[in-house]
């Protein structure tokens, strides 16, 4: 039987890794004002610091593994702040502690006690941080065209099409066109091209744009992101493993599916624009010969507006999600 520490300040190492190979819950201790003990539950996976509840509130809304709950026990008001451990005891022990002795020692509020501790503890967890919203809306745009894709040919061959941000291709490749999905918030088909080799055309496969315009809306007019997530993972049925590899590519991180609250919808129909003759793009052919040490250019992005370029159709059965040409 393992007996328990009767002040739980300073553990060691070897003591914390013998309670906690127990498997048995447990309480210990922390001497001092205010009142702090340690909840340890190694069956869950979870460390507690129980301690007085104190306003104004730490904000731990943006940290992986960390949740902080508001709990009332008779006349009093605790804060419960509860680590998960991920096999890391040894973090997730050293930020509860530290935390304790921010609140005994050095006498800080609660709030200024939690963020002293984190900036000590970062190993413990990661910073939760969604994506930019122009990420966020370009994720949304390819699953958009993915989800129509499942349901035209199938999901097997529509997720096996889709490249994303993978090196060296385009969005989605076709043995007839290869596609470059292009998501834009704004009112005016303008989009950002990102370097100058995204608009080359490969293995001699036409190249088009597929230009989509989304717009904010209520929670009832559309879709919030985790939402088009949820459900292009359910059509996607055995190939579900594929799509959340994409999904890792892109940044996406279920966790952080609430920061993703924005609802979505068209602002209008889909469009697309082959790149040739007439399409404002920048490429290497094109920029190499007028500018002088072209090798030493990087990291070129522009903006191209094509609100008012001529729109094309795509070849069946991609043709139905793109507005028809103009006749």
């Amino acid at each position: 039987m393992t007996n328990s520490p009767e002040d739980a300040r300073h553990l060691t190492f070897a003591t914390l890794d013998t309670l906690w190979s127990t498997c048995a819950p447990m309480v210990l201790p922390i001497k001092g004002e205010p009142e702090c003990r340690l909840q340890i539950d190694p069956k869950n996976g979870l460390i507690t610091l129980v301690t007085t509840y104190d306003t104004p509130e730490p904000d731990v809304s943006n940290l992986k593994n960390v949740g902080l709950t508001a709990v009332s026990v008779g006349d009093d008001q605790l804060a419960e702040l509860t680590v998960r451990v991920e096999d890391n005891v040894h973090g997730a022990y050293g930020l509860l502690a530290t935390i304790a002795d921010e609140l005994q020692i050095e006498k800080m509020p609660l709030a200024a006690a939690v963020a002293a501790g984190v900036a000590r503890h970062r190993n413990v967890f990661a910073t939760r941080g969604a994506m930019t919203t122009e990420k966020e809306i370009g994720l949304f745009g390819e699953l958009l065209f993915l989800e129509y894709l499942i349901h035209q040919i199938g999901a097997g061959p529509a997720i096996s099409s889709w490249k994303g941000p993978l090196a060296e291709e385009h969005d989605y490749t076709f043995a007839s066109v290869h596609i470059e999905v292009k998501t834009t918030s704004g009112e005016r088909r303008r989009h950002v091209i990102h370097g100058l080799n995204q608009l080359v055309p490969l293995r001699g496969v036409p190249l088009s744009v597929l230009s989509i315009q989304l717009t904010r809306t209520s929670r009832d007019g559309g879709r919030t992101l985790p939402q088009v997530v949820s459900q292009v993972r359910a059509t996607a049925g055995g190939h579900q493993v594929a799509v959340d590899a994409m999904l890792d590519s892109f940044g996406w991180q279920d966790d952080d599916a609430d920061l993703y609250s924005t609802s979505w919808t068209l602002r209008s129909q889909p469009r697309a624009y082959y790149v040739r003759g007439g399409f404002p793009a920048m490429t290497p052919d094109l920029v190499g010969p007028v500018v002088p040490n072209y090798p030493l250019l990087s990291e070129v992005s522009y903006k191209v507006d094509l609100t008012d370029l001529p729109y094309d159709t795509l070849p069946d059965p991609l043709g139905g999600f793109v507005e028809s040409k103009e006749s």
